[in-house]
């Protein structure tokens, strides 16, 4: 859920001493409640559909705050994430215990503008968009099959691990190195020997507003070597852009390249992709938005984004994919509300058929 941006109020907040040591514990919550309707037509007519859906996501923060005996500042929290799946009847099949608790698991130690961090999906990550948005027009993809992600690398930074990041300037410098590719974390020691076969990872980057301006820049890279010698090659990424801010209006357009990403899987089943072990292949994204401010609650976008697919699994496919997205959005204060209408052709391209279609969505969130 933190993927959107979200405006959080305290619904409580503590002040604890201990000695010289003073910290300060706040309990923040959201939810989002979704209606979608999406129309799919597959040249092979097998998965010709119309469908709606209501869907739901909320999530509980606990965040805390202050300095150790020795001075240093710190900042630790975890969330608690609901996202209406289930292993049956929700959005994917596996078990719903495993999504609840690897969202923003963090401790930091601050030394001024440098931060060594360590934890679950907090550090700074390669799909912070410089492309204006309402709605990420990626992340809506998903719900119609698409095989383009804005996670590069098999999702590193959403792995447990460490790493260290340096603001400057208004840009946030990032380094951050997983053990374990796409290891949430076992609960002790001696869950070791049943953790996930994958070798580790590390993500590199830069992302941020240039101090004083309305020029917006990414950069990430990330690399993890295949787990098994008969994948089709290392675990390649890299992800840039650049976004400006006119004052009402905003421009912005990146570049995703993400090669051999065996991890990735399926939005529908949750399972590893047919062709994404074996095959070499190799993701490239091209992704443009243009937003303006209507007034100070609203604001309306349209973006677009084109997938084409390389390697040894190219033959296997029937085309690139290609989207089109416009949203609008409105804020309420702790309520917000946006809509978006979304045209798209030749999803999940990663199969010889391929569909087109429409998908529309109305989306409330709720700030506390």
């Amino acid at each position: 859920m933190k993927k959107q941006l979200l405006i959080t109020t305290a619904l409580v907040s503590a002040v604890v001493g201990s000695g010289d040591a003073i910290a300060q514990t706040t309990v923040t919550g959201n939810m989002e409640l979704t209606y979608a309707a999406k129309s799919i037509k597959d040249t092979s007519a097998a998965n010709t559909n119309s469908r709606r859906h209501f869907l739901r996501e909320t999530q509980i923060n606990v965040q805390n705050k202050g300095k150790l005996n020795n001075g240093i500042d710190y900042a630790a929290g975890f969330a608690l994430e609901f996202d209406g799946r289930g292993s049956s009847g929700g959005r994917q099949t596996y078990a719903i215990d495993n999504s609840i608790s690897n969202e923003n698991v963090y401790l930091d130690l601050i030394f001024g503008n440098t931060t060594l961090t360590m934890g679950v999906d907090h550090a700074p990550r390669g799909y912070a968009s410089a492309v204006p948005q309402v709605y990420s027009s990626i992340d809506l993809a998903a719900a119609t099959g698409s095989a383009t992600s804005f996670v590069i690398g098999g999702g590193v930074v959403e792995s447990a691990g460490f790493g260290v990041n340096h603001k400057f300037m208004g840009l946030t410098a990032s380094a951050y190195y997983a053990p374990t590719l796409a290891s949430t974390g076992g609960e002790s020691i001696n869950t070791l020997t049943s953790d996930i076969n994958e070798n580790s990872a590390y993500e590199l980057g830069i992302a941020g507003t240039l101090a004083n301006t309305g020029l917006t820049v990414k950069a990430f890279t990330s690399n993890s070597k295949k787990k098994q010698a008969d994948m089709g090659g290392d675990i390649e990424s890299i992800t840039y852009g650049v976004g400006y801010n006119f004052g009402k209006f905003a421009i912005g357009a990146e570049f995703i390249e993400d090669k051999n990403n065996h991890s990735r899987a399926n939005v529908a089943t949750g399972t590893v992709i047919a062709g994404y072990s074996t095959h070499t292949r190799t993701e490239r994204t091209k992704y443009y938005g243009v937003s303006y401010n209507i007034d100070k609650n609203s604001s309306v976008s349209l973006n677009q984004f084109k997938t084409e697919l390389g390697g040894s699994i190219k033959a296997a496919t029937n085309g690139d994919e290609k989207y089109t997205t416009l949203s609008y959005g409105y804020n309420f204060g702790p309520v917000g509300l946006s809509v978006s209408l979304q045209k798209f052709e030749n999803t999940n391209y990663v199969t010889a058929s391929s569909a087109s279609g429409d998908m529309g969505i109305v989306r409330v969130t709720a700030n506390f």
